[in-house]
């Protein structure tokens, strides 16, 4: 069960624990999950680099391939005009 912001602090000093311990348990998330993001992406470059080192064994003489895109259309969408983007004029308070 999470620990609302205004329940008493776990740690039994009789205050809110928005008071007492919440900003300490924020920092500590903060630094397990920052830990977690780093060692994902450490894993994922070395896999990534490991694929790239693989795939240049296989095709060292081979041209790389353009990135394929879909084909411009030939016409593009109609212009609609929408009152609430309209600039709105108020009358001069008199």
């Amino acid at each position: 069960m999470k620990i609302g912001r205004n329940d008493p602090c776990h740690c039994g000093s009789g205050q809110k624990y928005k008071k007492c311990c919440c900003a300490k348990d924020e920092a500590a998330r903060s630094a397990e999950l920052a830990s977690q993001a780093a060692a994902r992406a450490a894993a994922a470059a070395a896999a990534a680099a490991e694929a790239e080192a693989a795939g240049a064994e296989e095709t060292t003489s081979a041209a790389p391939k353009a990135a394929a895109r879909p084909a411009p259309s030939a016409q593009s969408k109609p212009k609609t005009h929408s009152p609430a983007s309209a600039v709105v004029r108020r009358r001069a308070s008199v």
